[in-house]
């Protein structure tokens, strides 16, 4: 049953996503105006639905039964850490492209991505599940992350301010609601669920307006892509979702970290690097390549969970 809905729900995507595309080639969205539709959308859509599905969708009992999510995140960044690094030194990199491979393929597209895919999938508890990955997920971005993705001849250092994005108030927010048990006047409730339900949307054809502008052909020469695409998006979640269900989680907590294992590179993964190093356009087409294939390779790794 989940895969029905989840491929459903990809198939939607996807072609709200061409919407968004087809947008871009007519210039009904400029390329000048998407760093201010993503700015619009991460600072206000996504964190709107990430408060109003998880507040909305969950308990105190809920959320505290579910902190081994947070213990599984630090296991995931553990293990997807040492394969993608084994892998770039196995297949010999050049210098600094080897740390943008790694990086790339560590974090998942968790905002534009994941979290709709997830409110749409589980809207009593997906972002809550979220939230509790999430926690590990921002903590190691702004650290290990930008460790990645800096150039051996640039200085390392951790930006402090990545922990304040407006996500990480808005999970945090919803979390002190959920343990407090507060309430909220229905006018207000129905105010951030109507803009919820918009998110999705939102991400998809900025997703698809970005596809659009960007350059990412050049990527699809790179063996290491596909390398990196079979094993962290495929392979590595099939494995992942194999243990969890072994390990007797509940069908849906499983599925919701097989869905962020499965997740395409992260959209800031391109711009991080670009700050911090020379391998910017490297990063861009992988990013793409990924979002484009996960239309089809989230789903599929559901499928073979079920046969």
């Amino acid at each position: 049953m989940a895969f029905q809905v989840m491929l459903h729900q990809m198939i939607v995507f996807f072609l709200v996503l061409a919407v968004g595309f087809a947008a871009g080639k007519g210039r009904i969205i400029e390329k000048d105006y998407l760093p201010k539709f993503a700015k619009l959308i991460t600072s206000v859509f996504l964190p709107v639905m990430i408060f109003a599905y998880t507040r909305s969708g969950s308990t105190r009992g809920a959320l505290l039964a579910n902190w081994p999510i947070v213990v599984f995140a630090f296991v995931w960044y553990a293990g997807i850490t040492g394969i993608m690094y084994c892998l770039a030194k196995l297949m010999r990199l050049p210098h600094d492209r080897d740390r943008v491979f790694t990086f790339c393929f560590i974090f998942g597209n968790t905002g534009f991505v994941g979290t709709p895919l997830l409110a749409a999938l589980y809207p009593e508890g997906g972002l809550m599940y979220m939230g509790l990955f999430a926690l590990v997920d921002v903590a190691y971005f702004w650290t290990g992350g930008l460790f990645w993705a800096t150039a051996r001849d640039r200085e390392f250092n951790v930006s402090i301010r990545g922990f304040l994005t407006p996500n990480v108030i808005a999970i945090v927010l919803a979390f002190a609601f959920i343990l407090l048990e507060l309430p909220l006047p229905d006018v207000i409730d129905d105010t951030l669920m109507t803009i919820a339900n918009a998110t999705g949307a939102c991400c998809m054809v900025y997703l698809g307006a970005l596809v659009c502008f960007s350059k990412w052909t050049d990527a699809l020469r790179c063996k290491e892509l596909y390398v990196g695409m079979l094993t962290k998006m495929i392979l590595v979640p099939l494995v992942g979702g194999k243990i969890l269900f072994a390990l007797g989680w509940p069908s849906d907590v499983a599925t919701s970290m097989v869905v962020i294992m499965s997740l395409p590179v992260m959209t800031v993964v391109p711009m991080i690097a670009a700050q911090r190093g020379h391998e910017g356009d490297y990063a861009a087409g992988i990013t793409m390549v990924t979002l484009v294939t996960s239309v089809a390779t989230i789903p599929l790794v559901q499928f073979l969970l079920t046969i």
